[in-house]
Parts: C-alpha cells; structure tokens; sequence
C-alpha cells in the first residue's frame, strides 16, 4: 500500500490507504469484493482518466454502472471477446480491464504497460490460490475461513496477518500482497453515492 494511485480509504490508524492500479508495467488484481466496492474502485479508475474495457457475458449487469460513467465522461467499451482489449495504456490515459468473463483469464492475460486487469473471481474457489499467486495484489471482501485459507496458502500468509481477515464490516476489505495484508475502510463518497447509488 502506498499513498499515491487510487483512495481506497483508510487504514485502522486513520492514514489514507492508496493502490498503484496504474504504473509503467502491467498490474493484475484479483478482485472478490462486495459489488459497490467493485463499482467504486471502476469510477475511481475513471476519474483519473482511465479507459475501462468490460469483458463480460453479462453486460446487462453491468448497465447502469456503464450508463453512470459515460454520464461523467468515462469511456467504457463493453465486450464478450477477451482478445478486444487495448495493447496498452498511456500515463495519461491508462487502461483497466474489468475480467467478468469465464472466458477471459485475466492473471494470464497478455497487458501492455499502463494497463491494469481486475480479475473478478471467487476467493473460495479452488482455483483462487494459483489466480491469487499469479496476481500482483489481492482484493477481498467479505472473508469466511475458506477464503482465509486460500490467502494463506497463495500469498504465505502468517495466522497473525490472517487474524485481520476476522469480522470484517460492510464497509472494509483485505489488500494482500505476498507476506503483506492490510485492513482497510472503503466507504463511498458522497458523490459516488449520487452518481453510482441514486442516493
């Protein structure tokens, strides 16, 4: 975790929690959070000028997230062929690509430089563990004892580390990384209550 790249939220210390999604080599995040964490980490990504490319089987899902970034002048490409996404992404105008597709694998997917991928899996799956090592960072939210021991077994992940994972709220999630776990707090703005909720 870092202070610059994208706000997830806050720490247990109350620091500002950031993730570098965006950096000159390719960047894999297994992804397994609620839904409006999902949305919000995608219109963050937005909001720094990212350029989203969906693949997804599901795209009416996805509508009304579409219709709120292209509202606020995000662009957004929505797909079923995991071979339609951009080559790379620029500083400026980096690219993320949302992997919903059984299709699509995205910890192995070909990505250029300034390009992200968010694997959106299930952490309680057998497959998690081989997805999260071949991942830079790992996302989760909520965190039973299946989930738990997948992290643990893909990024070597202490029982001290791991008694962070316990009774998450709403409102929290894990960032993992090899060795690496932190708590963090991601509630919503106010205007991405507005834009994404309807609030």
């Amino acid at each position: 975790m870092s202070t610059s790249g994208i706000l997830l939220g806050h720490s247990r210390d109350s620091s500002p929690a950031a993730l570098r999604l965006f950096r000159p080599q390719p960047t894999r995040v297994f992804t397994c959070v609620r839904d409006y964490m999902k949305w919000v980490l995608i219109f963050r990504s937005v909001a720094l000028g990212a350029h989203i490319t969906l693949v997804t089987t599901n795209p009416r899902a996805w509508t009304v997230l579409v219709q709120a970034l292209q509202a606020c002048g995000g662009t957004v490409e929505v797909t079923s062929d995991p071979t339609a996404i951009p080559g790379q992404g620029r500083p400026y105008r980096p690219s993320l690509v949302v992997d919903d597709s059984a299709e699509a694998d995205g910890a192995r997917m070909s990505l250029g430089v300034w390009q992200s991928v968010l694997v959106l899996e299930d952490a309680a799956s057998s497959s998690a563990i081989h997805a999260m090592r071949a991942c830079d960072v790992t996302l989760v939210s909520p965190c039973d004892g299946r989930v738990s021991e997948n992290m643990k077994r893909g990024l070597a992940l202490n029982s001290q580390l791991l008694k962070q994972t316990n009774n998450l709220a709403e409102n929290e999630l894990i960032v993992a990384m090899p060795r690496r776990l932190e708590r963090i707090t991601m509630p919503p703005t106010t205007i991405e209550y507005q834009m994404l909720f309807g609030g």
